[in-house]
């Protein structure tokens, strides 16, 4: 008898729940609420909490810029409102200004053909200004050599110890200058680093090509369109002669010069003139030639056009003295420049020029000298 009592309660209670379940649906029903799901095995995508940021892809144009004063130092002092930058001649609104930037991604790329094997003792000794002054405290870099072939020795990493060794271990060997093939590979590594980071390729050698599949226009725009700027140490096989005399060579053959007194100093493709004492305009004219054409119809001085195609700077280092300087320089400029984006108010199809300019009478401007919409 108990048990009939007790299983009569059980029923009596299942039926009282399923009753207020329904009423609980249908006054969800009538308030626009949704019934709780039941559980799935089926995985979900979490969606972003409140304090992760959510990218949207924008035509936004990055603008890295170097102000320096007519003595060469650079000027820190600057604030948004002294800045004025136009597109296609047209003034646009900065949205994001910022000094020094994110940290640094280079990608040193280092000549390493026979032609330059005289300086192979200052090419060695430079690890540890490079990582120093370039690469910084949060910066990250990777290197690539070029001569007959181009090798990754060390890809992107944040280890200086491990940067300064691959740059000590490089060899010179082969007579081959693959350069367009070494800044093509440096493009590929530079632009799989997360955009946190901004883009730099450092290139050490001789500007000179001579067997590269790789064509140099569709290089520089590749360049630009991943925000990548690209400086140059020029390294001549002629002044390295010059500088260390006597030297046997992988054929056997020995070069004896005289040391001259006096070697010109560093000069530069910025404000001011370039190594054959060209004024900057005249490197920059064919450089947006070769950015809007992307054929390969120059045969000297394309490190200098490269730089300034990209809004870089190009170093005629001459001594090794010297290439100590222009890369220091080079670290210091990098770590003191002005970012500052915009959303152009014109995408119209073809090249962009960019102009920037600062309210304050006497200082020297540079950034890239323009774009590609949609890029």
């Amino acid at each position: 008898m108990g048990r009939l009592i007790r299983f009569a309660s059980a029923i009596v209670l299942v039926l009282m729940l399923a009753l207020f379940h329904n009423s609980l649906t249908f006054v969800q029903a009538q308030n626009g609420m949704t019934a709780p799901l039941p559980p799935s095995n089926t995985q979900t995508v979490n969606s972003p909490k409140a304090d992760q940021p959510i990218r949207v892809e924008s035509n936004e144009v990055v603008a890295q810029v170097s102000v320096t004063d007519d003595a060469g130092e650079t000027v820190l002092d600057l604030s948004q409102k002294d800045f004025h930058v136009f597109d296609n001649g047209v003034e646009q609104k900065i949205g994001r200004w910022d000094l020094g930037g994110d940290p640094l991604a280079v990608c040193l790329v280092i000549e390493t053909s026979s032609h330059i094997r005289p300086m192979i003792p200052v090419i060695h000794s430079l690890g540890s200004i490079f990582t120093e002054t370039v690469m910084a405290f949060n910066g990250e870099a990777a290197v690539v050599t070029y001569s007959d072939e181009v090798n990754v020795i060390q890809p992107f990493t944040q280890d200086h110890d491990l940067v300064e060794k691959a740059i000590a271990k490089t060899e010179f060997l082969a007579p081959d200058k693959k350069l367009y093939d070494g800044m093509a590979n440096a493009v590929l590594l530079l632009r799989s680093q997360p955009s946190t980071f901004r883009r730099v390729m450092l290139v050490l050698g001789e500007s000179q090509d001579n067997s590269s599949e790789a064509n140099l226009g569709q290089v520089l725009r590749d360049a630009l369109a991943a925000d990548i700027m690209i400086y140059g140490i020029g390294v001549s096989s002629t002044t390295a002669d010059l500088r260390y005399g006597t030297q046997t060579l992988p054929d056997g053959k020995k070069l004896s010069v005289k040391l001259p007194k006096h070697l010109p100093p560093v000069s530069t493709v910025g404000p001011g003139a370039d190594t054959a004492g060209r004024p900057y305009w005249d490197v920059m004219t064919p450089a947006i030639w070769l950015l809007t054409r992307g054929t390969d119809r120059i045969s000297d001085h394309q490190l200098e056009v490269a730089a300034a195609a990209t809004g870089g700077i190009h170093y005629g280092a001459l001594r090794d003295a010297t290439i100590r300087t222009a890369l220091d320089r080079i670290g210091g400029e990098l770590h003191a420049q002005y970012v500052l984006s915009y959303v152009p108010t014109d995408n119209t199809p073809g090249f962009h020029k960019i102009e920037v300019n600062v309210e304050r009478p006497g200082l020297n401007v540079r950034t890239r000298p323009g774009y590609f919409p949609g890029r």
